[in-house]
């Protein structure tokens, strides 16, 4: 057994790879793709709020199909299948003829939302098999060296894509060939899920489910206390997310490859850095490291909001890159820490539920504030960005709060 496991440690990294290839050639890319099909910034905010808030009930059900089925590595590589399928479909959307537009526009936004939906589904099963392979204190370790590796994939990937794009920034061939690699590359995922090898103890399936008793939220009050101040952190970020792309090339006037770097190196130092944050994450703990993230966090909007040179904001993106590495780390690990292993679908399912919605909320909202409050000489984004600093300053203060009662009277720090 103990080889069928290192095995298959290796095909989740290989795994890895190929995501990272796929996000790299797909995620900086969606809002150009959506723009070059005439999209406005309406239809963006639909394109960046709505996939997460559907894919967000995928979490209700994610914890169930496993019960079902009894096996995490068959949802997962179905899933992984139907998001390679999407991909597909996304790119043949830019080959539809001009006059047919606003079909290509929806059938695009179809498959940006499977694929969404069927990536989140895949997400909470792949969590929970990943925690048989890997001991308790090496996880935080194994995890930032994996997320290592596919940060240099996904570098390499975006910035092939981002000099693709400059060199043939006007043709619709171009996002066709990008997506058509990203969806290869995750059929590679799919065949090397396949390969992992899944313990027949059952152990960490969920057990005495029921669909119909699903939907109570049934999980510890501490743990949704901090479930709560990562909502209000995301929401607070996607109040601007969606519409930082638009901002970059629309209103900085910035070509693909500058657009590239500050899209994706924040990315890359994120992934990066995860197997230094991993480190410390196995010293003091999850919440430690998500707090100090949480912090800092805040300044990186309010930087933004003072320049517009690219060089300082690209500076500002690896301060970012090597901040967030901090939450994706315990994002990773946070529920492995606190909850057993029967129940880690579960609770990895409605914390990405609660993420998701909080993305969606914070998207509609932004949205609104983007197309309705027009203020002379202003960039409305960077009014977005201020509503956006004050709301991730609240859900820092949330958070300690939170630590103090709940986990450790003592200071955060």
């Amino acid at each position: 057994m103990k080889g069928e496991v290192r095995k298959s440690i290796r095909y989740s990294i290989i795994d890895g790879v190929c995501w990272a290839n796929m996000v790299g050639f797909v995620e900086p890319y969606i809002v150009p793709f959506a723009l070059k099909l005439g999209a406005n910034n309406f239809f963006i905010g639909i394109l960046r709020s709505i996939p997460p808030l559907l894919s967000s009930f995928s979490q209700i059900f994610s914890e169930y199909l496993v019960w079902r089925v009894k096996r995490c590595k068959e949802v997962i590589y179905y899933f992984v299948l139907i998001q390679a399928i999407s991909v597909l479909i996304a790119s043949f959307t830019s080959i539809i003829p001009s006059d047919y537009k606003f079909i290509s526009r929806y059938i695009f936004l179809l498959s940006i939302i499977l694929y969404n939906y069927s990536g989140s589904t895949a997400t909470a099963p792949w969590f929970t098999l990943m925690g048989e392979y890997i001991p308790s204190n090496k996880r935080g370790v194994f995890f930032g060296k994996r997320t290592q590796i596919v940060g240099v994939f996904y570098f390499i990937s975006s910035f092939l894509a981002g000099y693709i794009l400059k060199k043939n920034p006007d043709s619709n061939i171009t996002f066709f060939i990008l997506f058509l690699i990203a969806s290869f590359f995750r059929f590679c995922s799919a065949y090397y899920i396949n390969k992992m090898y899944e313990p027949p103890t059952y152990f960490h399936i969920p057990s005495k489910l029921s669909l119909e008793n699903y939907f109570d939220f049934r999980i510890d009050k501490k743990i949704k206390k901090v479930y709560k101040s990562i909502f209000i952190l995301l929401f607070s970020v996607y109040i601007a997310a969606p519409y930082f792309s638009v901002y970059v090339l629309k209103e900085l006037k910035f070509d693909y490859i500058r657009y590239m770097f500050l899209v994706s190196f924040g990315q890359v130092l994120t992934w990066f850095s995860a197997r230094w944050w991993g480190k410390l994450n196995d010293r003091y703990g999850s919440l430690k490291i998500l707090g100090f993230g949480m912090i800092f966090i805040p300044f990186i909007s309010l930087f933004w909001m003072l320049t517009k040179n690219f060089y300082i904001l690209f500076l500002v993106e690896i301060f970012s890159g090597i901040i967030w590495g901090a939450f994706g780390i315990v994002y990773n690990t946070f529920v492995y820490e606190y909850v057993k292993p029967s129940e880690r679908t579960r609770y990895t399912s409605y914390l990405i539920f609660f993420m998701s919605v909080a993305q969606f909320l914070g998207s509609i909202i932004g949205g609104i504030i983007y197309d309705k409050v027009k203020l002379e000489g202003v960039s409305t984004f960077l009014i977005i960005l201020g509503i956006s600093t004050i709301g991730r300053f609240i859900s820092f203060f949330y958070f300690k709060k939170v630590y103090k009662k709940y986990f450790n009277p003592d200071k955060l720090f």
